[in-house]
């Protein structure tokens, strides 16, 4: 069933209510779906049920009054809020994870392996990443299903408006099914390219890499000057090509800002610079090389590092500016026995979590300073400046 425009926010709303709740300061986020009863391997804090439930009902109140009163009057174009997250790989071990923890009448359930990031997700308008899954769930002959159905509601329960599924497609129609927009850089049927809008913005969000739009390709710089004609901010999701260097992405980042860009977010190993690229144009254009890996099992700690990108799109006399940009930093935690997977704030993490952890040799400050040391201070949260 296709969701619509009102549901969607409406969903936002409750998750960042729910997810207020579950915050913890001394060790991982944890969320709950107060409706669903889940089994001790969960090994969820004592009493923690308590008040999550009590809080969906809350919020529950507070999204029905907000939504049947009159609505505010149109005060013309406002700021528009958008959040683009790194890659999802949800591998045979997440998929395995997620069936020890269903609980009763599930298949799998992988509520708590976003739930350190869902008030991350859920507080923009619109809110775009990139999934290159390999695997799908047992006994699933179909070639479309590359992530079980549960993870795709979680995904859209958390707020995504937008996947770029790189390197498959959806012809079922999964993703659309729950309210997300799928991108594909793998059949040339599929154009690339959405445009929507938000608060009176028309945005595009352009694919670029893969088979069909090859990275630099006259073809593919030609879709982001048309996604210009036709949206007043343009963003590119870029699929880099295996062995890239990072003056060969920024050249390609340059390129694609000169035809019409103005944010580039990429695909990468790990967590990667952000800069601002001035263009003849007499703009400039964000680029966040690498957003790494927001869940993934990975074989060594570059791996298990991805980034949430956060910006305004505000309106003013000569169009649409970008500001206020700042890459959240996360983590992605599970235990030796690949279990326990969960997706965690950078700044949350600590040293004792990170001697738990699956994979060994770093530590959660080392962690910390790599990530000062990659991405410029203005581009960070206030707690790693200074």
């Amino acid at each position: 069933m296709q969701y619509p425009k009102f549901k969607h926010t409406i969903q936002k709303i409750l998750t960042l209510s729910l997810a207020a709740v579950m915050l913890s300061s001394c060790g991982i986020i944890e969320m709950r779906e107060a409706t669903v009863e889940y089994p001790e391997t969960n090994n969820t804090a004592a009493g923690l049920l308590t008040p999550a439930a009590r809080a969906a009902e809350d919020a529950e109140e507070r999204v029905t009054e907000f939504v049947y009163t009159d609505e505010p009057e149109d005060e013309g174009p406002v700021p528009v809020t958008f959040t683009l997250a790194g890659d999802i790989l949800v591998d045979t071990f997440i998929i395995s994870d997620g069936a020890r923890r269903a609980g009763a009448g599930q298949s799998y359930s992988f509520v708590r392996m976003l739930s350190g990031i869902y008030q991350n997700l859920s507080a923009a308008d619109v809110t775009a990443g990139f999934d290159t899954t390999a695997a799908r769930p047992k006994n699933d002959s179909d070639p479309s299903h590359r992530i079980p159905e549960e993870m795709v509601a979680v995904l859209a329960e958390a707020g995504y408006d937008v996947l770029d599924t790189l390197a498959w497609n959806d012809p079922a129609g999964m993703l659309q099914s729950y309210g997300i927009t799928p991108l594909s850089t793998v059949s040339e049927g599929d154009a690339g390219v959405l445009v929507a809008e938000e608060k009176g913005l028309s945005y595009a969000i352009c694919a670029a890499g893969g088979e069909a739009f090859p990275i630099g390709a006259e073809e593919t710089l030609a879709n982001i000057t048309s996604a210009a004609e036709r949206a007043s901010l343009v963003i590119v999701l870029a699929d880099w090509d295996d062995g890239m260097t990072h003056d060969e992405q920024c050249a390609a980042a340059y390129y694609m800002a000169e035809a019409g860009a103005d944010v580039v977010v990429g695909t990468g190993d790990t967590v990667g610079p952000v800069d601002r690229l001035a263009t003849t144009r007499g703009s400039s254009c964000l680029v966040a090389y690498s957003l790494g890996n927001i869940l993934s099992t990975g074989k060594q700690w570059e791996d298990i590092l991805g980034g949430i990108l956060t910006f305004t799109a505000t309106p003013g006399e000569d169009g649409y500016t970008v500001g206020d940009p700042i890459l959240t930093p996360t983590v992605v935690h599970f235990t030796a026995q690949k279990q326990d997977y969960q997706i965690v704030p950078l700044s949350l993490y600590n040293d004792d979590l990170a001697a738990s952890h699956g994979l060994s040799g770093f530590t959660a400050e080392g962690l910390k300073g790599y990530v000062r040391t990659v991405i410029p201070a203005e581009y960070l949260p206030k707690e790693y400046r200074g």
